[in-house]
């Protein structure tokens, strides 16, 4: 009864506040300006906007404790992604190696049910037996870790019953232990990457419907020996305190084994949890494996009698890993256009190749090669672009699993390519600097009209004005991408939709448009107009914007098979098609005050500012600046702001195509004349083309490399061997000198 009482006393004050705010906006607006009966019903309007945002309020407060109907949603969602990421991850193909693991006893506290061995197919049947349901996948890199976990995780939501939990795949390289509980962190993922509401994510982790799958902990720290004192270790104590009532919480994580075992003897380690151990793969393994997916798999009878003969050989030890396989397979089953062998897998055995060290980089070096020719097509860049470019994202990465790996108040991710928060690989301040310049040239581009209309020294205090803004506002280090969402209104979630965009259309409609034009066309006919103005742009927001301008879909629809860098291009579609429906929404007002012409250019300037995150600068220049008194043609331009704004002073107005923008930003920063680390113009569409051919994969909202051995290869500066039968082999063995040789 008391937070009921407490809610309706904060909707009144907020409604007193609307209605003082109102009424200042019509004292200072001067008279004659704002006509007497449409303040007045804009005021009654703005009272039934706020009951009507109260009761979707109240609705919205109900569906985020829905979480049994979430999870459901949400693993319908994370199967088709992990789907695509498992077969991205086997080369395309759906044949995997059944590896065996055993069970590894930890010091003390690990779960029971453990039986001693397992193999790949009895993943979900071993997961289900352990009490609590705790597991860590260890091996040796490029076992299958992962692999492992994305089966298990499969199996899990293959047989999973309504309204249980979701397991849900997390790269551990990005959580900070220092700064966020485990629990924080679990729903902001969430939120972020299946574009939950903050409180139904939180609501799903507290009610412990997420089974969390860590991946990583090894990536956590920049050596393979994490002590006491490191990130992992940090890590663990968050794991080991993660609790499901008086039991530890479900999750499943991976880890080399070395790192767990250098862990372990730092007296760290996940508590009731079993630890299993990935086997190398055995002979019979490798010889069914290499049978069911080479091409042809004659050629390949001397390397298996080789691996025969020598079971211990550094060949054996070389190809003992399921990943180490499938690149192998890629590397010598590629093929000219002619239909002849590029490669002989007989090259495996030449005595140049004397260590697994020197094996696992001959196959990776060529590995690289080989996308750059895929089933006999050309691709669409060079062979050094594409060496190069993905070596400085590469180095990037390591650099971030240093002590230096955060900036501006964020744990950089040593495994995960978020294209709009790329930017620090540029330094800390150039991208966001140039962000800035980049919007405020724009808006000062939009904003010439004003030096048409009035005068250039106009033109210069509206600039001198919106660099003041730029600064009052500040460029958020980590913008957040928006986007346009489709809805129904055969479903709750949409009809509330739907009636949030309605009912904010009424008042925006009403309050704004009718105060900044009853005197121009008076009250009958500004009426008219606000109603249907307000009513259409409403509906439109309700069918595609209100994911946008507010928090009213608590589960967004996915990206589905959309690419990563389809939060970059939403982001600026967002903003660019709210700052048309705004605009069309005023082309009458503008075609009566300016004519035609500027009626159109009314819009494109919407367009501009809207989608260059001028949303919430806008709000808080024209308010507190302008102050409802200037009279220029920028004024009479974006009049409506002068009510819009005060309602959103405090930064909650919208900041669209704000995450677009930086990431433009950060591409005009690695430039080759201006960066020693160049990267393509069309970053993302270079990445999927990788995710294409193998070298890279999808996870979430982020990109990540095929493999973390492939990674680190990239990494490092050694001379690498020259590609067999390849003209092309000489410009590639040189060492690439941080990038800067352009392709």
């Amino acid at each position: 009864m008391g937070a009921a009482r407490h809610t309706w006393w904060r909707w009144l004050a907020l409604t007193v506040v609307a209605v003082g705010v109102a009424v200042t906006i019509a004292v200072r607006a001067g008279t004659g300006e704002v006509d007497p009966g449409g303040l007045a019903v804009g005021l009654v309007s703005l009272v039934l906007a706020i009951v009507g945002l109260h009761q979707a309020t109240r609705s919205q407060a109900w569906q985020d404790t829905d979480t049994a109907g979430l999870a459901d949603r949400l693993a319908v969602d994370i199967r088709k992604r992990e789907e695509e990421a498992r077969q991205r991850l086997l080369g395309g193909s759906d044949r995997t190696i059944n590896v065996e693991f055993t069970f590894l006893p930890s010091p003390a506290h690990h779960a029971t049910g453990a039986a001693p061995h397992g193999t790949l197919e009895e993943a979900a049947t071993y997961y289900r037996a352990l009490r609590p349901g705790r597991l860590v996948i260890t091996g040796a890199p490029g076992a299958g870790k992962t692999v492992l976990a994305l089966h298990l995780m499969l199996l899990l939501l293959a047989d999973r019953a309504p309204g249980g939990p979701v397991p849900v795949r997390l790269s551990l390289s990005t959580f900070d232990p220092s700064r966020n509980k485990l629990e924080d962190w679990l729903a902001e993922h969430l939120a972020r990457t299946y574009r939950l509401r903050p409180t139904a994510a939180a609501a799903l982790v507290a009610a412990r419907l997420v089974l969390p799958v860590l991946d990583g902990l090894d990536e956590m720290d920049a050596g393979d020996t994490p002590g006491h004192g490191s990130r992992a270790a940090a890590a663990l104590e968050a794991m080991n305190t993660y609790l499901h009532g008086i039991t530890k919480g479900q999750l499943v994580l991976t880890c080399r084994s070395a790192p767990y075992v250098a862990l372990g003897e730092a007296d760290q380690w996940a508590q009731d949890a079993s630890r299993i151990n990935i086997a190398p793969v055995s002979l019979a393994a490798t010889e069914a494996f290499v049978t069911g997916r080479a091409r042809n798999p004659a050629r390949w009878e001397p390397v298996l009698n080789a691996l025969r003969a020598a079971p211990a050989s550094p060949l054996a030890r070389g190809l003992s890993t399921p990943w180490r396989l499938t690149v192998a397979l890629a590397v010598y089953d590629e093929r000219h256009p002619d239909g002849s062998w590029v490669r002989d897998p007989v090259d495996l055995l030449k005595p140049t190749l004397q260590s697994p060290e020197q094996i696992r980089d001959h196959l990776l070096d060529l590995y690289v090669l080989t996308a750059s020719s895929t089933g006999g097509t050309t691709a669409p860049y060079t062979r050094l672009q594409v060496r190069t470019w993905l070596t400085v994202l590469a180095r990037y990465l390591h650099t971030n699993t240093t002590s230096a790996g955060e900036m501006a108040g964020r744990r950089l991710s040593g495994t995960d390519l978020v294209l709009h928060e790329l930017w620090p690989l540029t330094g800390h301040r150039r991208a966001r600097t140039v962000h800035v310049l980049l919007t405020l040239a724009l808006w000062a581009t939009a904003d010439l009209p004003a030096a048409l209309l009035d005068s250039w020294n106009v033109y210069a205090t509206n600039v001198t004005l919106m660099v003041a803004g730029s600064l009052l506002v500040g460029i958020p280090p980590w913008p957040v991408p928006s986007r346009l969402e489709r809805v129904t209104a055969r479903t709750p979630a949409g009809r509330r939709q739907f009636v949030n965009g309605l009912v904010g259309g009424l008042f925006w409609g009403v309050l704004v448009v009718v105060v900044g034009m009853g005197h121009v066309v008076g009250l009958v006919i500004g009426l008219v107009y606000g109603l249907v103005v307000g009513l259409a742009g409403g509906a439109m927001v309700g069918v595609g914007l209100a994911g946008v301008l507010s928090d009213a879909p608590e589960v967004r629809r996915s990206h589905g098979n959309a690419s990563p860098r389809g939060m970059v291009r939403d982001d600026l579609v967002a903003g660019f098609a709210t700052g048309l429906v705004v605009g069309l929404g005023f082309v009458p007002f503008y075609w009566f005050a300016l004519g035609p012409v500027f009626a159109l250019g009314a819009v494109l300037i919407y367009m501009l500012l809207f989608g260059l995150g001028g949303g919430r600068v806008l709000a808080i220049l024209y308010h507190r600046l302008f102050r409802c008194g200037y009279r220029g043609a920028l004024d009479s331009l974006f009049r409506p702001w002068r009510a819009f704004g005060p309602l959103f002073r405090t930064g909650a107005g919208p900041a669209l195509g704000a995450a677009g923008v930086r990431y433009i930003a950060f591409l005009l920063c690695t430039r080759p004349w201006w960066s020693n680390q160049p990267l393509p113009w069309r970053l993302g569409r270079f990445l999927d083309w990788c995710c294409d051919v193998g070298l890279t994969r999808t996870a979430g909202i982020a990109y990540q490399f095929r493999h973390r051995e492939l990674q680190d290869f990239l990494t490092r500066s050694h001379i690498h061997h020259d590609p067999l039968n390849h003209p092309a082999s000489a410009a590639l063995s040189a060492p690439v000198d941080g990038g800067r040789r352009r392709g």
